[in-house]
């Protein structure tokens, strides 16, 4: 594993930003929809039905994003473990 940005991985990764990427879609379609097609409808009972639901997956998508930003300082912690162990601990000396 590389010390770069773009290479550093952990499981699940594709899986942690489809997530996030279908939660902030959802998110925003709801906001858009809310405030322009249904904002008649809405009255009443439905519209804080509504926001809370807006408000709950916004939730959700931010938690996504703050497992995703963990996940890679943890594989960063680990490349950059791994890289001093190459470079240090391999009891070569490059004179």
């Amino acid at each position: 594993m590389s010390a770069d940005h773009e290479t550093l991985t952990y499981r699940g990764k594709r899986v942690v930003r489809t997530l996030g990427a279908i939660l902030i879609t959802g998110c925003a379609l709801m906001v858009v929809l809310g405030a322009t097609v249904w904002s008649e409808p809405l009255k009443g009972p439905r519209y804080v039905l509504y926001w809370s639901w807006c408000f709950l997956l916004w939730l959700a998508t931010i938690l996504v994003a703050l497992l995703d930003l963990v996940m890679i300082r943890r594989a960063g912690r680990h490349s950059r473990r791994e890289l001093f162990r190459q470079q240090f601990m391999s009891g070569r000396r490059q004179d």
